[in-house]
C-alpha cells in the first residue's frame, strides 16, 4: 500500500503542511510585491546598483525587470495562496529565487555595495545592505518552493476544488513520475 493511497494522510499533509507552505510563501511575496508595485522607480534603482547589467547599454532591461519582478511576485503569490496552478506557482517562485540568490552572490563575490530592495523599502528578516543573510533567507524559501513543487498544492486547494489536481504519483516498479491531470 503507497503512502498516496491512504486519504487521512494526504488531508492531513494538506492542511498541516501544503496549505500553511502555500499561505507562508505566497504571502511573502505577495508582501514584497505590495511594497515594490508603489515604488518602482526606488526598485529600478536598486536592480541598477547590483550592477548585473551594464545601465548605460542596458537601461531598458532594468526598467522591465522593474516592471515585471513584481507584477510576477504579485501573480505567483496569489497563485500559490489560492492553490490555483500552484505548482507552476512554486516553480516560478523557485525560478525567481534561484536568480535573486544568483545576483546577492554577484554583489557579495565582486564587492559590490548595494541594497536588496527585496521587499521594497521594508526590510524582513535580513537588513538592507546585501550580505549573506539575504542569501540563506532565500535559500530557506526555496525548501517550501521545492517542497510544493514535488508535492502540489494539496487537497485544499482551487485546483482541487475545480477538479484538475496537480497530482504527482510514484511508480517504484520502474521509477519513473508521471503527472495526473
Amino acid at each position: 500500500m503507497s503512502k498516496h493511497s491512504n486519504p487521512q494522510t494526504g488531508m492531513l499533509e494538506s492542511i498541516l503542511l501544503q496549505l500553511p507552505l502555500r499561505i507562508f510563501l505566497g504571502g511573502v511575496f505577495v508582501f514584497a510585491a505590495y511594497n515594490k508595485i508603489p515604488a518602482i522607480q526606488s526598485f529600478a534603482e536598486a536592480i541598477k546598483g547590483f550592477q548585473l547589467l551594464d545601465a548605460e547599454t542596458h537601461p531598458e532591461l532594468i526598467v522591465v525587470g522593474a516592471f515585471v519582478i513584481p507584477w510576477f511576485e504579485l501573480l505567483a503569490g496569489l497563485m500559490l495562496i489560492i492553490g490555483l496552478r500552484a505548482r507552476s506557482a512554486a516553480m516560478g517562485i523557485g525560478l525567481l529565487l534561484a536568480l535573486f540568490i544568483y545576483a546577492l552572490l554577484h554583489v557579495i563575490f565582486t564587492d559590490v555595495s548595494a541594497d536588496c530592495s527585496c521587499f521594497g523599502d521594508e526590510n524582513f528578516i535580513c537588513g538592507s545592505t546585501v550580505g549573506w543573510c539575504q542569501v540563506i533567507r532565500n535559500i530557506v524559501f526555496l525548501i517550501p518552493a521545492g517542497y510544493l513543487m514535488i508535492r502540489g498544492p494539496g487537497r485544499v486547494s482551487l485546483d482541487q476544488a475545480l477538479g484538475r489536481p496537480e497530482q504527482i504519483t510514484y511508480n517504484p516498479q520502474n521509477a519513473s513520475q508521471s503527472v495526473d491531470a
